[in-house]
C-alpha cells in the first residue's frame, strides 16, 4: 500500500497533521513489541512532599524532579527537585518534558514553531543548556521528546518525515545531533495530534491508510524501530492513546456502537478488548501497567480560574483492570493534567480529600494490583473547600434592611471561584454576586457582601426588600477545578409590622385603582429622594370585573393574615372580602361573602385601630347620618363584630377616611369632609370613640376622594393621598393642630384613568 497526501509546504506551522514514514505489517495488529527496560529507579524522596506551584499544571517528569507550567498568557516553566524541593525557572517561551530528566525549551510560544531549542539536563543543575539550531541543522521542526530521544520533522517531497536523535552525553556536551528516520518503508498519512507520543520510546499515531484512507492506529517503538498498525474500520474514528509496558490503548468511536476504549496486549495475546466509555470523548486515557486510567479534566480558563456558571460534577480519576474489567478503583477526586513518568508511572496534578492538592505519582505494581498512589509535591491547599464560618443574619427588621446588611463567609481556601445567590423564597426572585473580580486570580478566603436592602426583582424602582424568608446559597469551586464544589445555604427573614396599604409586602404603600372598564390595578409608591414626598413606580393589572361594585375600601388586616385586605360592596348591598396575599403579582385572593344589607350606608372606611386592640376596624355612615363601628376580629369568616353606634349627624359629610394615628396619641383617628369642602379631624380615644372635631382647613372639596395610606414616605407619620384624576400627597406632621404639610403633586398613578382609588 502506498498513499501520498500532498500539502502545501508551510514550514513552522503547528503540527496538526503530518505524514510519517513507518514500517507496516499486515492488516491487523497481531503482536506488539514489549517495552524496553524500565528507567532507573527514582531518587529517594523526603518524608514530606515538596512544593508544587499553585495555578500550574505538570508538563514533564523525570527521576529527579518534575516540570510545571503556570496558566495564563505568559506561563512560567519551573523544574522542582524531589530531593530537597528546590526549583529553578527555565528561560523560554515554551518547554516540554518526556519522561526523563531532560527538558527542552523553545524560543516561540509553541515548540512546534521554535527555531532555537535549549536542552537542559535537570539531573545536573550546574550544567549549562545545549543549544540546538533546527534551521542550521536542516530546516527541522520540533515534534516531541520521548525519554532521551528528541523527535523532529521535515517536509520532504510532499510529505512531512519524522526523525529522531538520541540526546546522549555527546550531544549534551555540545556535539552535533545525528538524525535518523523514525522508520523506513511504507508512507502512511498520519495525524500527529495531542497524545501521539505517549512516553519514553513509544508512540501512537492516528493515520489514514490505503486508497480508501481507512482510519488506523500506528504504534512505533523507538528502541527497536518496529512499527505495527491496526485498522480501526470504515465506520469508526480513533484518537488519543496510551502505551504501557504491557498494553496499548486508545479512544475509538463506532457507528453504531458509540464511544469506547480499545486495549491491546503488547508482545502476547492478540485479543482486542473494548470498554464502553464512562467519560466524555475529550477526556484523555492513560495506561499504568495493566490498568486503564481516565478522569474528567477540570476546565481552566486563561486567568487560572475554573470556568464560571453553574456548578458541575466532575468524574474522578479512576483506574480499571484491563484483564479483570470488574476491578476498579478511584484514585483521585479530580485532576487537571497528567504526564508519563519514568518506570511506567503517571504523574498527575490532582487532589484527594485526605491529602489535599498537588502532584501524585501513580505507579504500577509487580503483582498487577491496584496502582500505588503517592503524593510527591503539594500546593498546600485543601482539595475540599469548606465553610469555616459565616456572619449572616437570622432575622432582619425593616429598619435594618433600609440601612443595608453586611454578610460574610470564611472559606478554608481562597483560590476559588465563588458565587453567592440570594433568593426571596416566596416570590422566587434572586440576585447573584461572583468572586473574584474581573482579572483577579482567585477569590479571597473571606467573602464579604453588602446587601443594600432593596427588592431582588430587577427594575422595580429601588423598592425595599419584601418581607418573608430569604435563602442565601454559596457555591465555591476550586480555581484549578480539582476537588468537589462547596455548596452551603442559610436562611433568614425580613419582618415589618403589617401596614394598611402594603399589598406587596415590601414595607411601602400601594394604591389600588379601578379604571372605567372595571379593571383593578395596583400602583406602588416609594419615598422620594428628597423633600419627604412620594413617587410612583408604575402599575400592574390585578384583574377585571370590578365594575359590579359601588364601594371599594382598603381596610387593613381584618382577616388575620399579615397582608392588608379589601372589602367591596356590590349594588345589591352584599359585602365581599378580598384577603391580601402579599404577592406583588396577585395581591388579592378570591372573594368571600361576609354579609348583606350594606346598601344602607353612604360612606364606608377602614384601616384604623379605633378600639385599641391592635386590629383595624371599619366605620360606616348610614343614610340617616348615624356613624357605626364594626370592630375587627382578625377572623376571616367573621371579620367584624356586631356594629356599635357611635353618634349621629354625620350626614353633613360627603367623605370620611380612617386616617391612622394622625394626632400622635396612638389611637386611630378619623377625617371627615363637609359639603362646603372643610376638612375636620376626629382624634381617636382608643375606646371606639372620638374627641370633638377640630378643623384642619378648607378647600378640600376639589378632591373626589381622600385615601389614608399610613406612613408612605418613611418618616414614621401617617400620610394622606387626595385624588381627582391625579394625586396630591399630604405628608403627615404628627401634630393634631396642623396634621399635614403643604400638598405636593405626586402623579402616583401616572395619569391613568380611574373612578375609584383606595
Amino acid at each position: 500500500m502506498h498513499v501520498k497526501h500532498v500539502r502545501t509546504h508551510g514550514r513552522r506551522l503547528a503540527a496538526a497533521a503530518v505524514t510519517v514514514v513507518l514500517a507496516a505489517t499486515g492488516g491487523t495488529l497481531t503482536t506488539l513489541p514489549a517495552a524496553a527496560a524500565p528507567v532507573a529507579a527514582q531518587d529517594q524522596q523526603a518524608s514530606a512532599a515538596v512544593p508544587f506551584p499553585r495555578d500550574a499544571d505538570v508538563v514533564g517528569a523525570g527521576p529527579s524532579g518534575f516540570l510545571s507550567k503556570t496558566r495564563g498568557e505568559t506561563p512560567e516553566f519551573r523544574w522542582t527537585r524531589y530531593g530537597d524541593g528546590s526549583s529553578v525557572a527555565l528561560q523560554g517561551a515554551d518547554a516540554a518534558g518526556g519522561g526523563s530528566d531532560l527538558v527542552v525549551t523553545g524560543d516561540r510560544k509553541l515548540m512546534s514553531v521554535s527555531s532555537l531549542l535549549k536542552v537542559y539536563d535537570m539531573a545536573k543543575p550546574d550544567a549549562a543548556p545545549v543549544v540546538i539550531d533546527l534551521d542550521a541543522l536542516g530546516d527541522y521542526t520540533y515534534a516531541g521528546l520521548a525519554g532521551d530521544t528528541l523527535l523532529v520533522e521535515r517536509y520532504e517531497d510532499g510529505h512531512t518525515i519524522q526523525y529522531a536523535t538520541t540526546l546522549d552525553a555527546g550531544v549534551l556536551a555540545g556535539g552535533t545531533p545525528q538524525f535518523r528516520q523514525v522508520a523506513g518503508g511504507v508512507q502512511l498519512d498520519c495525524d500527529n495530534g495531542d497524545g501521539a507520543w505517549t512516553g519514553a520510546g513509544a508512540a501512537l499515531y492516528d493515520c489514514r491508510v490505503g486508497d480508501e484512507r481507512l482510519p488506523a492506529k500506528i504504534f512505533a517503538d523507538l528502541a527497536t524501530g518496529e512499527t505495527r498498525w491496526h485498522l480501526v474500520g470504515p465506520d469508526a474514528w480513533a484518537w488519543d492513546g496510551a502505551v504501557s509496558a504491557t498494553h496499548v490503548a486508545w479512544r475509538e468511536a463506532r457507528v453504531p456502537g458509540g464511544d469506547g476504549i480499545v486495549v491491546l496486549r503488547r508482545g502476547g495475546s492478540t485479543g482486542r478488548l473494548w470498554f464502553p466509555s464512562e467519560y466524555d470523548a475529550s477526556d484523555p486515557v492513560y495506561l499504568i501497567g495493566g490498568w486503564m486510567a481516565s478522569g474528567q479534566k477540570a476546565h481552566i480558563d486563561g486567568a487560572g480560574s475554573a470556568e464560571g456558571g453553574e456548578a458541575t460534577t466532575r468524574l474522578p480519576f479512576t483506574v480499571r483492570s484491563v484483564e479483570r474489567p470488574g476491578e476498579t478503583a478511584v484514585l483521585l477526586t479530580a485532576f487537571s493534567s497528567a504526564v508519563v513518568g519514568p518506570g511506567g508511572s503517571l504523574l498527575v496534578r490532582g487532589g484527594t480529600p485526605e491529602h489535599g492538592e498537588g502532584l501524585y505519582r501513580i505507579s504500577p505494581r509487580a503483582d498487577d494490583g491496584v496502582p500505588q498512589v503517592e503524593l510527591v509535591a503539594s500546593t498546600g491547599q485543601s482539595t475540599v473547600v469548606t465553610l469555616t464560618g459565616h456572619t449572616t443574619p437570622s432575622e432582619i427588621t425593616g429598619e435594618q434592611a433600609a440601612r443595608g446588611v453586611d454578610f460574610g463567609w470564611d472559606l478554608s481556601r481562597g483560590d476559588a471561584r465563588v458565587t453567592m445567590t440570594l433568593t426571596h423564597v416566596p416570590s422566587g426572585k434572586s440576585v447573584s454576586q461572583a468572586w473574584p473580580a474581573e482579572g483577579a486570580a482567585g477569590a479571597p478566603r473571606r467573602i464579604g457582601w453588602h446587601w443594600d436592602g432593596k427588592d431582588l426583582e430587577a427594575g422595580d424602582w429601588g423598592a425595599p426588600a419584601r418581607n418573608g424568608t430569604y435563602e442565601w446559597k454559596l457555591t465555591a469551586r476550586p480555581d484549578d477545578g480539582i476537588g468537589p464544589d462547596l455548596v452551603a445555604t442559610g436562611r433568614f427573614s425580613v419582618t415589618r409590622p403589617a401596614a394598611a396599604h402594603d399589598y406587596d409586602d415590601d414595607g411601602t404603600a400601594d394604591l389600588l385603582t379601578r379604571d372605567p372598564q372595571g379593571v383593578l390595578w395596583r400602583y406602588g409608591t416609594r419615598p422620594a429622594a428628597t423633600g419627604g414626598s412620594l413617587t410612583g413606580t408604575g402599575g400592574s393589572r390585578v384583574g377585571g370585573g370590578w365594575q359590579v361594585y359601588d364601594r371599594l375600601v382598603s381596610v387593613g388586616n381584618v382577616a388575620g393574615s399579615s397582608a392588608p385586605d379589601s372589602i367591596a360592596r356590590d349594588r345589591s348591598g352584599v359585602l365581599w372580602l378580598y384577603q391580601g396575599t402579599g404577592d406583588r403579582n396577585a395581591p388579592l385572593a378570591p372573594r368571600t361573602q361576609i354579609g348583606g344589607g350594606w346598601q344602607t350606608y353612604d360612606r364606608i372606611t377602614g384601616g384604623s385601630d379605633v378600639t385599641g386592640d391592635r386590629r383595624p376596624d371599619v366605620l360606616a355612615v348610614d343614610k340617616t347620618g348615624v356613624l357605626w363601628l364594626y370592630a375587627g376580629t382578625g377572623n376571616a369568616k367573621t371579620p367584624f363584630s356586631p356594629r356599635k353606634r357611635i353618634g349621629g349627624g354625620w350626614q353633613i359629610y360627603n367623605e370620611i377616611t380612617a386616617a391612622g394615628n394622625l394626632g400622635g396619641a396612638g389611637a386611630g383617628d378619623l377625617l371627615a369632609r363637609d359639603r362646603s369642602g372643610v376638612l375636620w379631624l376626629y382624634l381617636g380615644k382608643g375606646d371606639g370613640t372620638f374627641t370633638a372635631r377640630k378643623q384642619v382647613g378648607g378647600g378640600w372639596g376639589k378632591f373626589k376622594g381622600l385615601t389614608a395610606v399610613g406612613d408612605a414616605n418613611g418618616d414614621g407619620r401617617a400620610d394622606l393621598v387626595a385624588w381627582n384624576g391625579d394625586e396630591t400627597f399630604y405628608a403627615g406632621t404628627g401634630d393634631w393642630s396642623a396634621p399635614f404639610k403643604r400638598g405636593a403633586g405626586a402623579s402616583l398613578t401616572q395619569d391613568s384613568a380611574y373612578d375609584s382609588l383606595f
